[in-house]
C-alpha cells in the first residue's frame, strides 16, 4: 500500500532538531562549506526534512536566524509602554539580548561575518531581518522627539547609543583571538557576571535610575 504524501511520520521534533543544528553549524563554517546532509547528520534526520520543512539550505539559514531572535523581537513587541515609567528600558533590553545570545554566543559573530562581505548569498536574508529588529529597537528605546529612553538628560543621543551597543554586542563580536590575549573566556558564568558589571557601570554613569523607583 502506498504512502500518502504529506507530513513526515515519526520524530515530530525534527524540524527543532535541524534548527539546532544548523545554527551549530552555521556559526563555525561558512555558509559554502556547510551541507544539507551535514545538518541532517547532525540533527539525525533524513536530509529530505530540510526541503520539506524549509524549501532548502537558504531557508533553513534564515528560519534559523528568525526564530534565534524571536524572543528579542516578541520582547520588543509586549512591552506595555507604561512599563517604561518605572522600568529602565536599556536595562531590560540588555537582560533581554544577553538572555538570547548567552545560549548562543557565536551567533552575533556569523552575523558580522556576513554582513562584512558584500558578495556573501546570505546577506539579504540577514539585511532584511537586522532592519526589521533595529527598527523595532529604534521604536523601544527612542521617544518620539529624538532622544534615547531611560538616560540622564544631559547624555548625546547618539553617543550613548554607541555604548549602549558597545557594552552590549562587543563581547559577541570581538576576536577569539583578541579575547584570549586580554585572558578572556566567554561562557556562561563570565557572560552573566559581565552583564550585571555593565548595568552598574551604565547605572552609575548614564542610566537615569530615577525610573527605577
Amino acid at each position: 500500500m502506498t504512502a500518502k504524501a504529506g507530513r513526515p511520520r515519526g520524530n515530530s521534533g525534527a524540524r527543532q532538531q535541524l534548527i539546532i543544528a544548523a545554527r551549530q553549524m552555521f556559526t563555525v563554517l561558512p555558509y559554502e562549506k556547510v551541507s544539507t546532509r551535514m545538518i541532517a547528520e547532525d540533527a539525525g534526520v533524513s536530509p529530505a526534512l530540510i526541503n520539506y520543512y524549509f524549501g532548502g539550505k537558504a531557508g533553513l539559514f534564515e528560519q534559523m536566524l528568525r526564530e534565534t531572535l524571536e524572543p528579542v523581537r516578541n520582547f520588543l513587541d509586549s512591552v506595555p509602554d507604561n512599563t517604561r515609567e518605572h522600568t529602565n528600558p536599556i536595562e531590560v533590553f540588555m537582560r533581554t539580548f544577553y538572555s538570547v545570545f548567552i545560549p548562543n554566543p557565536d551567533l552575533p559573530k556569523l552575523i558580522m561575518r556576513v554582513m562584512s562581505d558584500p558578495s556573501a548569498s546570505q546577506i539579504s536574508a540577514i539585511e532584511s531581518l537586522l532592519k526589521d529588529m533595529i527598527g523595532r529597537v529604534q521604536r523601544y528605546l527612542f521617544s518620539n522627539t529624538g532622544s534615547l529612553q531611560g538616560v540622564k538628560s544631559d547624555m548625546d543621543p547618539l553617543e550613548a547609543k554607541m555604548t549602549v551597543m558597545s557594552l552590549t554586542i562587543l563581547p559577541f563580536v570581538a576576536p577569539k583571538s583578541i579575547l584570549e590575549l586580554h585572558g578572556f573566556s566567554l561562557d556562561e558564568d563570565f557572560l552573566n557576571s559581565l552583564l550585571e558589571h555593565n548595568i552598574r557601570v551604565l547605572k552609575t554613569g548614564m542610566l537615569d535610575c530615577e525610573l527605577e523607583s
